[in-house]
């Protein structure tokens, strides 16, 4: 121990006194190991950490899937007779909770205030293993049609709107125009689904549970799995549920859809599809550390040989090559170490910036901090940080036979060897690496260009947008609903600045709304698509020219569209192409639900663009609109067009919903293009953090270019001086020095070629309109980085030929 702590000091006294050499070097592995210190903070937090709940590897999400129809990947939320055939055919859970997310408007001396909650089954809370800090959870009681009368509160909730009251259990509270009773509050941190802040009791009523809503898909239902099965087997058992089902409902068409239950660890689906994304960042900063590594690597290479004599003397005087070994390696874990001191102290800076960038993007970011495994891992990649730049320097002083060394000038310029080899192959090293991560960024980038591209069925610019919903008791039949919206919209329709105005249940790429079976009348369609599973949206007439929807046939609803006139639809161009081919779908009738159910027939009167209301990147479903006030919906979402700033409007249009309705609040105030880019941040996340990195990887890259080149120039004076003493002219030794530093790169560059084409396709998930082996994109790349090899080769290619032969020739 004593001899590790001597080899430690003496390492220290060897970088305070060059301080320029430790300077640059601490920096470079500040950039890469801080780097890597906030991305892994990123990724432990949202993906490695366990969810804050009792073994929670065994909670699950179920999900509906009807592989036989509809788009790749479509997943579909459970009805409440799907829910009850869980309930009764599954063996695999020790529980299972149904829950919808719900808006509350809460009134009282306070004053109005809108909170995003969820309404749950009563086995909700011991499923998750959540206790109440007050009072107790919801019983099976409380969920019995019309007991749906009691709330839960978030902690935050209960200290904010109660002071944190003990006593709050009990009181009742005015929620959606009705007086409800708080049995309970939930501890500090609990707010799941995501940002709920009160809990309500869910009931179904006996025609909920009727056959004719079993494709009416708005429940999420969560699971816990029991201690004595594996996922393997609840999967093998959600099989038998599946076929039970289809032999319990010979007219549903679980069996002609190929109609599977799902089921999805509770942390998969939470984080959702930034895996690939955060472990991708993972890849990408790695490599950036792994550059910064071989640049130190060379920098040590080349102090190695302004110490040859120095090693020398130590192996005249006994030292073993052994000992020698380990002291260059202790400097080189001190150097590394110190570096990421430095890079420790800059990784809360850089946090806190990629949690300003992600904003709302990424999932669990409250759980993201530099905590202990944040300190374990920096101090771990920092060690091996230093092992892996310093062994190349380490083995190659300590194989060194010392004896021209110790001879006065006994060494001539040059830079054969092994040291020069080595250096030569950390250049093409650098170089394989910052392709690999260049040709990422460049795929990303082409792929978001794309995803810009495309059209979404909509024009986002300068729409106001925010979402209303009424309260149950005081709007309780459909026609204070149509009443409320349409006097609402009359009054926003006149203000100054105003195009277009209409509501609609889900915006565009809000991932929001419902889906369904529908029933399509028609014999051109065959028997077995008559049940395309649809998005259903009610909208208000002016809906689609607020958002900019093109008409491709037919026409748009109008007001004459009322609930006491014939009911009408219009279909997406997706729907018409799929189900009625060639054929003219105005005047042809549809239907929500299957077969038995007892909606009325719409004819439908219009087709319009397909619109992406889950991403922009795919299709959405088939989509199916209605007029809102023929079937008013009590949530809605407003879009308003206009000609100025559209937020500058956003007092105006309040003004005029309370004029209607002094008590009614309106949340998620925003306009269509911030909603629009809410979704492609973590797309611009990902190309932001990658591009940032191979940029970083092409700045060391040149750098190690020249610092080779620089140091080939300076060992190999002597030999340009004879070169020019004999004849030779500049350009010679210019193209002498490029030629040299060309080869090297180009050699990089398809080595990185063959590394990239093998790690490109892990971006497959993220990329867009592009393949993972785009020719352009690799072309675009290669020519960049042989231009910057060129750049750095030049410096030193210049210095070369402004030597002087009859100085060179001195030299030794």
């Amino acid at each position: 121990m004593s001899t590790i702590i001597q080899d430690l000091k003496y390492g220290l006294r060897l970088l305070r006194k060059s301080p320029g050499f430790t300077a640059v070097a601490v920096l470079t592995l500040a950039l890469g190991i801080g780097a890597n210190t906030a991305i892994f903070s990123l990724v432990n937090g949202v993906l490695l950490k366990p969810l804050p709940y009792p073994q929670p590897s065994r909670l699950m999400t179920i999900w509906g899937r009807f592989t036989g129809i509809g788009l790749p990947g479509d997943r579909n939320w459970i009805s409440a007779p799907e829910f009850r055939d869980l309930e009764e055919l599954s063996h695999s859970f020790t529980g299972l909770a149904a829950m919808t997310g719900a808006s509350f408007n809460i009134g009282g001396g306070a004053g109005p205030e809108r909170i995003e909650g969820a309404i749950v089954s009563p086995s909700f809370f011991s499923i998750l293993g959540v206790q109440p800090v007050r009072g107790r959870v919801f019983t099976p009681g409380d969920a019995q049609p019309g007991r749906d009368q009691e709330l839960m509160l978030s902690y935050g909730l209960w200290q904010r709107r109660f002071g944190g009251d003990p006593n709050v259990v009990g009181r009742t509270l005015d929620v959606n125009g009705r007086s409800m009773t708080i049995v309970g509050v939930l501890p500090k941190g609990f707010n799941y689904p995501q940002n709920s802040e009160m809990w309500q009791p869910l009931a179904f009523s006996p025609d909920d549970l009727t056959p004719n809503k079993r494709g009416n898909h708005g429940l999420e239902v969560l699971a816990r799995i029991r201690p004595d099965l594996t996922l393997a087997q609840a999967r093998d058992d959600m099989q038998r549920v599946t076929r039970a089902m289809e032999e319990q409902n010979p007219g549903y068409p679980y069996a002609r859809f190929n109609f599977q239950v799902l089921l999805v660890p509770l942390l998969q689906q939470t984080v959702g599809d930034v895996q690939t994304a955060l472990w991708v960042l993972c890849g990408a900063v790695g490599f950036v550390l792994l550059i910064a590594c071989v640049n130190i690597a060379s920098l040590l290479l080349g102090r190695a040989s302004a110490r040859e004599r120095e090693m020398a003397v130590r192996v005249s005087l006994g030292a073993s090559p052994r000992r020698i070994f380990r002291q260059l390696l202790a400097e080189s874990v001190l150097l590394s170490g110190i570096g990421g001191l430095a890079g420790l102290l800059l990784a809360p800076f850089a946090l806190h910036e990629i949690i300003l960038l992600a904003g709302v993007s990424l999932p669990r970011m409250a759980d993201v901090k530099v905590d202990v495994w944040v300190l374990l891992f920096t101090f771990a990649i920092s060690i091996v940080t230093g092992i892996l730049f310093g062994l190349a320097p380490a083995f190659h002083s300590a194989r060194r036979v010392p004896y021209e060394d110790l001879k006065e000038g006994g060494r001539t310029g040059g830079e054969g060897g092994a040291s020069g080899r080595v250096r030569r192959a950390l250049v093409v090293c650098e170089v394989a690496l910052s392709l690999a991560l260049l040709a990422g960024a460049g795929l990303l980038l082409r792929s978001f260009v794309k995803v810009l591209g495309v059209d979404a069925g909509f024009h986002s610019g300068k729409v106001l947008t925010m979402r209303v919903a009424l309260p149950e008791k005081r709007y309780s039949t459909s026609e204070q609903r149509q009443t409320f919206y349409h006097e609402i919209l009359d009054r926003i329709d006149r203000l100054p600045g105003v195009e277009a105005a209409g509501a609609t249940a889900a915006l565009p790429i809000s991932g929001q709304g419902g889906s369904g079976t529908t029933t399509i009348d028609t014999q051109e369609v065959p028997p077995d698509k008559t049940f395309p599973e649809a998005d259903w949206r009610p909208v208000t007439p002016g809906y689609f020219k607020a958002i900019g929807m093109t008409l491709i046939r037919g026409r748009f609803f109008t007001d004459a569209d009322s609930a006491h006139s014939a009911p009408v639809a219009i279909i997406d161009d997706s729907l018409a192409r799929t189900f009625f081919r060639d054929e003219n779908p105005i005047g042809k009738r549809l239907h929500l639900g299957g077969r038995g159910s007892k909606a009325p027939w719409m004819t439908i009167v219009g087709v319009v663009a397909h619109v992406r209301y889950r991403s922009l990147e795919a299709p959405s479903r088939v989509q199916v609109y209605w007029p809102e006030a023929q079937m008013p919906y009590g949530a809605m979402s407003l879009a308003i067009r206009t000609s100025v700033s559209p937020l500058s409007l956003v007092p105006a249009v309040e003004k005029a919903i309370l004029f209607v309705d002094p008590n009614q609040p309106v949340y998620d105030i925003r306009t269509l293009e911030q909603l629009r880019s809410e979704w492609l941040s973590q797309r611009f996340l990902s190309l932001l953090l990658v591009g940032l990195f191979a940029g970083i990887a092409l700045a060391l890259a040149a750098v190690g270019i020249y610092g080779v080149m620089a140091y080939s120039v300076t060992r190999r004076t002597h030999e340009i001086g004879v070169r020019m003493a004999l004849g030779a002219e500049r350009r010679d030794v210019l193209r002498l020095v490029i030629g040299q530093g060309l080869k090297l790169a180009l050699i990089g560059v398809c080595v990185g070629i063959a590394a990239a084409l093998a790690l490109t396709r892990f971006l497959s998930s993220l990329l867009y309109g592009i393949k993972p082996t785009d020719p352009l994109t690799f072309i675009a790349v290669s020519i960049l980085l042989v231009a910057v090899a060129l750049a750095a080769c030049y410096i030193p290619a210049r210095r070369a030929t402004r030597v002087d032969p009859m100085e060179a020739l001195r030299y030794e």
